[in-house]
Protein backbone atom coordinates (compact mmCIF):
# COMPACT_ATOMS: atom_id res chain seq x y z
CA UNK A 1 0.00 0.00 0.00
CA UNK A 2 1.32 3.28 -1.14
CA UNK A 3 1.25 6.19 1.27
CA UNK A 4 -0.24 9.18 0.42
CA UNK A 5 1.77 12.09 -0.82
CA UNK A 6 0.70 15.71 1.02
CA UNK A 7 0.95 18.79 -0.91
CA UNK A 8 3.24 21.14 -0.80
CA UNK A 9 1.09 23.66 1.16
CA UNK A 10 0.70 20.90 4.09
CA UNK A 11 3.82 19.74 4.27
CA UNK A 12 5.09 23.55 4.92
CA UNK A 13 2.02 23.95 7.29
CA UNK A 14 3.48 20.79 9.29
CA UNK A 15 7.17 21.93 9.33
CA UNK A 16 5.78 25.54 10.75
CA UNK A 17 3.76 23.52 13.00
CA UNK A 18 6.68 21.76 14.15
CA UNK A 19 8.37 25.01 15.30
CA UNK A 20 5.53 26.56 16.95
CA UNK A 21 5.50 23.67 19.27
CA UNK A 22 9.27 24.11 19.76
CA UNK A 23 9.43 27.98 19.95
CA UNK A 24 5.96 29.14 20.61
CA UNK A 25 4.31 26.69 22.90
CA UNK A 26 8.10 25.56 24.19
CA UNK A 27 7.05 21.83 24.54
CA UNK A 28 9.10 19.06 24.78
CA UNK A 29 10.73 17.10 21.93
CA UNK A 30 8.79 14.26 22.38
CA UNK A 31 5.70 16.29 22.47
CA UNK A 32 6.87 17.66 18.73
CA UNK A 33 7.02 14.36 17.53
CA UNK A 34 3.60 13.42 18.82
CA UNK A 35 1.52 16.32 17.56
CA UNK A 36 3.31 16.67 14.46
CA UNK A 37 2.99 12.96 13.36
CA UNK A 38 -0.94 12.96 14.49
CA UNK A 39 -1.58 16.21 12.33
CA UNK A 40 0.26 14.49 9.70
CA UNK A 41 -2.08 11.35 9.57
CA UNK A 42 -4.96 13.56 9.85
CA UNK A 43 -4.08 15.50 7.23
CA UNK A 44 -3.39 12.47 4.90
CA UNK A 45 -7.11 11.39 6.30
CA UNK A 46 -8.47 14.52 4.91
CA UNK A 47 -6.79 14.58 1.49
CA UNK A 48 -7.60 10.66 0.88
CA UNK A 49 -11.19 12.17 1.46
CA UNK A 50 -10.53 15.30 -0.88
CA UNK A 51 -11.32 17.42 2.36
CA UNK A 52 -9.30 20.05 3.97
CA UNK A 53 -8.61 20.95 7.20
CA UNK A 54 -9.86 24.82 7.10
CA UNK A 55 -13.07 24.12 6.50
CA UNK A 56 -13.49 21.24 9.18
CA UNK A 57 -16.47 21.10 11.48
CA UNK A 58 -16.28 19.14 14.54
CA UNK A 59 -18.60 16.43 13.21
CA UNK A 60 -15.50 15.83 10.93
CA UNK A 61 -13.01 15.77 13.63
CA UNK A 62 -15.15 12.99 15.93
CA UNK A 63 -15.37 11.30 12.12
CA UNK A 64 -11.80 11.22 12.06
CA UNK A 65 -11.48 9.65 15.64
CA UNK A 66 -14.00 6.66 14.95
CA UNK A 67 -12.15 6.00 11.81
CA UNK A 68 -8.70 5.75 14.14
CA UNK A 69 -10.98 3.73 16.58
CA UNK A 70 -11.52 1.56 13.82
CA UNK A 71 -7.75 0.73 13.08
CA UNK A 72 -7.31 -0.32 16.92
CA UNK A 73 -6.89 3.18 18.52
CA UNK A 74 -7.58 3.06 22.31
CA UNK A 75 -8.42 5.83 24.95
CA UNK A 76 -5.08 7.15 25.24
CA UNK A 77 -4.37 7.14 21.88
CA UNK A 78 -7.98 8.96 21.24
CA UNK A 79 -7.14 11.16 24.33
CA UNK A 80 -3.63 12.23 22.07
CA UNK A 81 -4.81 12.74 18.77
CA UNK A 82 -7.45 15.44 19.97
CA UNK A 83 -4.66 17.23 21.93
CA UNK A 84 -2.79 17.20 18.65
CA UNK A 85 -5.57 18.06 16.49
CA UNK A 86 -6.36 21.18 19.05
CA UNK A 87 -2.97 22.46 19.26
CA UNK A 88 -2.26 21.95 15.77
CA UNK A 89 -5.95 24.22 15.24
CA UNK A 90 -4.84 26.67 17.42
CA UNK A 91 -1.63 26.71 15.50
CA UNK A 92 -3.77 27.85 12.32
CA UNK A 93 -5.80 30.04 13.75
CA UNK A 94 -3.29 31.79 14.87
CA UNK A 95 -1.81 31.76 11.41
CA UNK A 96 -5.02 33.12 9.80
CA UNK A 97 -5.48 29.90 7.90
CA UNK A 98 -8.86 29.22 10.33
CA UNK A 99 -12.50 30.44 10.36
CA UNK A 100 -12.44 31.34 13.88
CA UNK A 101 -13.36 28.71 16.14
CA UNK A 102 -10.89 25.71 17.24
CA UNK A 103 -13.30 22.46 15.95
CA UNK A 104 -11.12 20.34 17.87
CA UNK A 105 -11.91 22.08 21.25
CA UNK A 106 -15.37 21.44 20.76
CA UNK A 107 -15.12 17.66 20.65
CA UNK A 108 -15.28 16.18 24.07
CA UNK A 109 -12.33 14.28 25.62
CA UNK A 110 -12.68 10.69 25.88
CA UNK A 111 -12.85 9.81 29.58
CA UNK A 112 -9.94 7.31 30.08
CA UNK A 113 -10.55 4.59 32.45
CA UNK A 114 -8.05 4.69 35.81
CA UNK A 115 -5.04 2.89 34.43
CA UNK A 116 -3.00 1.81 38.12
CA UNK A 117 0.61 2.15 37.12
CA UNK A 118 3.14 -1.15 38.16
CA UNK A 119 4.23 -1.06 41.83
CA UNK A 120 6.48 -3.31 44.22
CA UNK A 121 6.31 -3.51 47.72
CA UNK A 122 8.17 -1.98 50.20
CA UNK A 123 10.06 -5.78 50.90
CA UNK A 124 10.65 -6.34 47.19
CA UNK A 125 12.38 -2.96 46.93
CA UNK A 126 14.73 -3.36 49.59
CA UNK A 127 15.63 -6.80 48.11
CA UNK A 128 16.10 -4.96 44.98
CA UNK A 129 18.40 -2.78 46.13
CA UNK A 130 20.42 -5.26 48.33
CA UNK A 131 21.18 -7.54 45.47
CA UNK A 132 23.93 -5.20 44.10
CA UNK A 133 27.58 -6.89 44.80
CA UNK A 134 29.69 -4.45 46.72
CA UNK A 135 32.96 -5.56 45.01
CA UNK A 136 32.08 -4.13 41.80
CA UNK A 137 32.46 0.20 41.35
CA UNK A 138 29.31 -0.40 38.70
CA UNK A 139 26.99 -1.93 40.68
CA UNK A 140 27.67 -0.01 43.49
CA UNK A 141 27.00 2.82 40.99
CA UNK A 142 23.63 1.40 40.18
CA UNK A 143 22.53 0.84 43.87
CA UNK A 144 23.16 4.71 44.55
CA UNK A 145 21.35 5.18 41.34
CA UNK A 146 18.63 3.40 41.85
CA UNK A 147 18.00 3.80 45.86
CA UNK A 148 18.19 7.42 44.82
CA UNK A 149 15.34 7.37 42.72
CA UNK A 150 13.57 5.26 44.94
CA UNK A 151 14.44 7.84 47.93
CA UNK A 152 13.22 10.70 45.83
CA UNK A 153 10.75 9.82 43.50
CA UNK A 154 12.77 11.19 40.24
CA UNK A 155 12.06 10.33 36.64
CA UNK A 156 15.48 8.24 35.29
CA UNK A 157 15.63 11.65 32.92
CA UNK A 158 16.16 13.56 35.46
CA UNK A 159 19.01 11.20 37.61
CA UNK A 160 20.99 10.85 34.56
CA UNK A 161 20.66 14.73 34.26
CA UNK A 162 22.31 15.29 37.80
CA UNK A 163 25.10 16.85 38.50
CA UNK A 164 27.85 16.85 41.49
CA UNK A 165 26.58 19.66 42.43
CA UNK A 166 22.94 19.09 42.63
CA UNK A 167 23.42 16.63 45.30
CA UNK A 168 23.61 18.84 48.75
CA UNK A 169 24.18 16.61 51.44
CA UNK A 170 24.03 18.99 54.59
CA UNK A 171 20.25 19.75 54.07
CA UNK A 172 19.53 16.27 52.67
CA UNK A 173 18.43 17.36 49.34
CA UNK A 174 18.95 17.43 45.36
CA UNK A 175 18.22 19.70 42.94
CA UNK A 176 15.87 18.41 40.11
CA UNK A 177 15.44 19.91 36.79
CA UNK A 178 12.13 18.47 35.82
CA UNK A 179 9.70 19.00 32.45
CA UNK A 180 9.81 22.05 30.97
CA UNK A 181 13.08 22.83 32.65
CA UNK A 182 11.22 23.33 36.12
CA UNK A 183 13.69 23.39 39.27
CA UNK A 184 12.32 21.21 42.46
CA UNK A 185 14.10 20.88 45.46
CA UNK A 186 13.77 16.93 46.79
CA UNK A 187 14.49 15.48 49.81
CA UNK A 188 16.14 11.92 49.85
CA UNK A 189 16.72 9.50 53.26
CA UNK A 190 19.02 8.25 55.13
CA UNK A 191 19.46 4.48 52.84
CA UNK A 192 20.25 6.89 49.60
CA UNK A 193 22.35 9.43 51.78
CA UNK A 194 24.39 6.56 52.47
CA UNK A 195 24.49 4.99 49.01
CA UNK A 196 25.59 8.49 47.62
CA UNK A 197 28.48 8.95 50.14
CA UNK A 198 29.86 5.60 49.25
CA UNK A 199 29.56 6.03 45.53
CA UNK A 200 30.98 9.44 45.98
CA UNK A 201 34.07 8.90 47.50
CA UNK A 202 34.79 5.29 46.22
CA UNK A 203 33.26 4.63 42.51
CA UNK A 204 32.79 8.33 41.00
CA UNK A 205 36.72 8.83 41.31
CA UNK A 206 37.58 5.65 39.94
CA UNK A 207 35.55 6.41 37.01
CA UNK A 208 36.58 9.91 36.30
CA UNK A 209 38.82 10.27 33.36
CA UNK A 210 37.65 14.05 32.83
CA UNK A 211 38.52 16.53 36.00
CA UNK A 212 35.76 18.93 34.37
CA UNK A 213 33.13 16.50 33.96
CA UNK A 214 30.40 17.48 36.11
CA UNK A 215 28.38 14.87 35.72
CA UNK A 216 27.14 13.04 39.53
CA UNK A 217 26.50 9.03 37.54
CA UNK A 218 29.25 8.46 35.08
CA UNK A 219 29.32 5.13 33.13
CA UNK A 220 32.45 3.15 32.91
CA UNK A 221 34.11 5.82 30.20
CA UNK A 222 34.00 8.50 32.24
CA UNK A 223 31.17 10.05 30.64
CA UNK A 224 27.28 10.82 32.17
CA UNK A 225 25.53 7.75 32.00
CA UNK A 226 22.25 7.58 29.49
CA UNK A 227 18.93 6.41 30.22
CA UNK A 228 19.34 3.65 27.99
CA UNK A 229 22.28 2.26 30.03
CA UNK A 230 20.42 2.54 33.14
CA UNK A 231 17.45 0.61 31.94
CA UNK A 232 19.60 -2.35 30.46
CA UNK A 233 21.63 -2.30 34.33
CA UNK A 234 17.95 -1.88 35.93
CA UNK A 235 15.96 -4.84 33.93
CA UNK A 236 19.59 -7.02 34.17
CA UNK A 237 18.90 -6.70 38.00
CA UNK A 238 15.43 -7.21 38.00
CA UNK A 239 15.45 -10.56 35.82
CA UNK A 240 18.12 -12.00 38.11
CA UNK A 241 15.60 -11.56 40.78
CA UNK A 242 12.23 -12.63 38.58
CA UNK A 243 10.65 -9.59 39.44
CA UNK A 244 8.04 -7.39 36.86
CA UNK A 245 9.31 -4.15 37.43
CA UNK A 246 10.75 -1.53 35.36
CA UNK A 247 13.32 1.99 36.79
CA UNK A 248 9.60 3.70 36.66
CA UNK A 249 8.21 1.45 38.92
CA UNK A 250 10.72 2.74 41.45
CA UNK A 251 9.11 6.32 41.03
CA UNK A 252 5.54 5.13 41.27
CA UNK A 253 6.50 2.85 44.32
CA UNK A 254 8.10 5.61 46.35
CA UNK A 255 4.62 7.23 45.30
CA UNK A 256 3.02 4.67 46.48
CA UNK A 257 4.68 3.88 49.85
CA UNK A 258 4.63 7.50 51.01
CA UNK A 259 0.73 7.64 50.85
CA UNK A 260 0.60 4.47 52.38
CA UNK A 261 2.66 5.87 55.27
CA UNK A 262 0.39 8.74 55.88
CA UNK A 263 1.51 11.56 53.42
CA UNK A 264 -0.48 13.79 52.16
CA UNK A 265 -1.62 14.50 48.03
CA UNK A 266 0.07 17.76 48.10
CA UNK A 267 3.22 16.84 49.28
CA UNK A 268 3.53 14.10 47.10
CA UNK A 269 2.20 15.94 43.98
CA UNK A 270 5.51 18.63 44.88
CA UNK A 271 7.74 15.79 45.56
CA UNK A 272 7.06 14.12 41.94
CA UNK A 273 7.15 17.67 39.95
CA UNK A 274 3.53 16.74 39.02
CA UNK A 275 1.57 20.13 37.70
CA UNK A 276 -1.48 19.00 37.98
CA UNK A 277 -2.73 17.03 41.64
CA UNK A 278 -4.98 14.91 39.73
CA UNK A 279 -2.07 13.06 38.14
CA UNK A 280 -1.17 12.60 41.40
CA UNK A 281 -4.12 11.11 43.03
CA UNK A 282 -3.96 7.70 40.83
CA UNK A 283 -1.47 6.87 43.72
CA UNK A 284 -4.78 6.78 45.87
CA UNK A 285 -6.22 4.46 44.06
CA UNK A 286 -3.33 2.16 44.26
CA UNK A 287 -3.83 2.46 48.16
CA UNK A 288 -7.45 1.90 48.10
CA UNK A 289 -6.63 -1.05 46.31
CA UNK A 290 -4.37 -2.62 48.81
CA UNK A 291 -6.77 -1.53 51.56
CA UNK A 292 -9.43 -3.55 49.42
CA UNK A 293 -7.04 -6.24 49.37
CA UNK A 294 -6.91 -6.76 52.87
CA UNK A 295 -10.39 -5.99 53.73
CA UNK A 296 -10.91 -9.00 51.41
CA UNK A 297 -8.34 -10.83 53.31
CA UNK A 298 -9.35 -10.27 56.78
CA UNK A 299 -12.64 -8.73 57.50
CA UNK A 300 -15.62 -10.52 58.35
CA UNK A 301 -18.23 -8.41 56.17
CA UNK A 302 -16.12 -9.86 53.17
CA UNK A 303 -17.76 -12.40 51.46
CA UNK A 304 -14.85 -13.93 49.86
CA UNK A 305 -14.16 -15.37 53.95
CA UNK A 306 -14.50 -18.91 54.38
CA UNK A 307 -17.98 -20.83 55.46
CA UNK A 308 -17.78 -22.50 58.93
Amino acid sequence: MTRTELSPQYKEELIAFSRYIIYQRRLSEKTREVYSSEAERYLIYLTERNADPYSAKPADIEAYIIFRRGEGAGERTEGRILSSLRAFYRFLLQEGDGDGENPAKLVEKPKERVHLPRVISAEEADRLLASFPADDILSIRDWALFELIYSSGMRISEAVALDVSSYRKEERTISVIGKRDKERIVFIGDAAINALDIYLSSVRPALLHNPRETALFLNRRGGRITRQAAHKRFHEAVERLGLDATIHTLRHSFASHMIENGADIRSVQEMLGHSDVRTTQIYTHLDTSSLLSFFDKYSPLSDTEDDE
